[in-house]
């Protein structure tokens, strides 16, 4: 069994490649184990490379010579789990007798997370629940496409890309992924033996059939969830809507932030959840999934998708924008003044909307005729509808305000990102119309 963990030696900074390595040196004293040595890793990666830290990272050569001295030095199996962008480029690298290696992603494909819930989670989930390697890596593999869905984003050029991650193991040496040749080890391991350590009893069913409906159109969402120990805490609808923005955070990391609704439990049928939506803008199809959550936050899907197919409305453009509107660009003191703003495919995105003051400072808002302190640089704080108008200010101009050139922004950057490192890194969407007072 492997029930230590190894930390940092100084957890105010962030870990190194040294810490690695000493976290190896320590596993060397424990000698012979029963099970596999087992090495899960969630984080940012690229080609032959694993992010420890900002500008910190593992190279392939370095980790396989720590897991050859490992291995020499006990003679230990060792299971490598390596949840990352493009970690299919570990297979060759990392490959070696009595090792096994799994990567979330094939080597040309990024890995991607909804609500913090990627490949690893649904390994983890399904080992717990008492299955082998190889099971745990089919079944988490098909909940990670069913995650995705049939979702499709267009790149900055406009051109489609379907979502896929096509995990990948190797567990007879031979660096390769080969699901008639690889496995057969990993069927014989279980984590912590052949027991179930997870409640698999939470079930939700799907319970909204598939429709046509206008935008404006109310539909209503329901699904029965059930639990035969603990209680459902919460139930939800995710809804992949018909085109989304390719958002790519300040690490490398896609973004992936489907819209949601939560469903209220019946009076009448506690095992009902239901809801009413209508938040339908764009024309094509929504595909929506249901998830139920216990006390203990297992979460459950459903089985069945169901799809809406929305007419009436726009057709989505083919990325993400924002927008600012102005009635003209120049204004008198004391004029009446009224700005707003529109975005498209915001989803996966922060919003922040600022005025650029004649001086070179700048304002961001929180709310219509809400600035905050003078550079205090926080998102848009009040609802935000794709391709609805929101109004930004709508006041008179103080006869006081200083004559010049002012400039409104609408500003998309990647959520919880640093918005400037965003600007740097050019993965900002932004709008802008300036207007002189005088």
């Amino acid at each position: 069994m492997n029930d230590h963990v190894v930390d940092a030696p100084n957890p105010e900074r962030p870990l190194m490649v040294e810490d690695v390595r000493a976290a190896f040196e320590w596993a060397k004293t424990r000698g012979k184990l029963d099970q596999p040595l087992y090495l899960f890793f969630t984080g940012h990666g690229g080609d032959n490379k694993l992010a420890l830290g900002r500008d910190t990272y593992l190279d392939a050569s370095d980790f396989k010579a720590m897991l050859d001295d490992y291995q020499n030095a006990t003679g230990n199996r060792v299971i490598v789990v390596i949840e990352a962008s493009y970690s299919g480029s570990f297979l060759p690298s990392l490959a070696a007798p009595n090792r096994a290696v799994i990567s979330s992603a094939a080597t040309d494909k990024p890995a991607f997370y909804v609500d913090k819930r990627g490949f690893n989670y649904f390994l983890t989930k399904y080992l717990l629940l008492g299955s082998n390697f190889w099971e745990a890596f089919q079944l988490a593999s098909r909940e990670q496409n069913k995650m995705l869905g049939n979702a499709q984003k267009y790149d900055a050029s406009g051109t489609i890309k379907t979502i896929s991650q096509s995990p990948q193991l190797d567990d007879n040496g031979d660096g390769n992924y080969d699901p008639t040749q690889d496995g057969q080890w990993l069927k014989t391991i279980y984590i912590n033996g052949k027991f179930t350590t997870a409640n698999d009893t939470l079930a939700i069913e799907n319970l909204t059939p598939a429709a046509t409906l206008s935008v404006g159109q109310t539909v209503q969402l329901q699904a029965k969830a059930t639990v035969a120990q603990d209680t459902v805490k919460r139930v939800w609808a995710e809804i992949r809507p018909p085109r989304m923005a390719q958002v790519i955070d300040t690490n490398g990391t896609p973004v992936l932030a489907f819209p949601r609704v939560n469903l209220v439990q019946s009076t009448e049928s506690p095992d009902t959840w239901q809801t009413t939506w209508n938040d339908a803008i764009y024309n094509g199809n929504y595909t929506l999934t249901f998830y139920a959550e216990d006390n203990e936050k297992n979460i459950a899907s459903s089985e069945q998708d169901t799809i809406l197919a929305v007419t009436g409305g726009i057709d989505p453009p083919t990325q993400a924008q924002v927008q600012i509107h102005l009635d003209k660009t120049r204004y008198q003191r004391g004029e009446a003044f009224k700005a707003t703003l529109t975005e498209d495919l915001g989803w996966g995105y922060d919003l922040y909307a600022a005025v650029l003051m004649p001086d070179g400072n700048y304002f961001t808002l929180k709310n219509t005729n809400e600035l905050r302190a003078v550079k205090e640089t926080k998102p848009w704080y009040a609802q935000r509808k794709q391709s609805q108008s929101v109004t930004l200010l709508d006041l008179t101009l103080p006869p006081d305000l200083p004559t010049g050139q002012y400039c409104l922004y609408g500003i998309l950057s990647p959520e919880q990102n640093d918005v400037f490192e965003a600007m740097n890194q050019n993965l900002w969407i932004y709008g802008q119309q300036c207007f002189e007072l005088f």
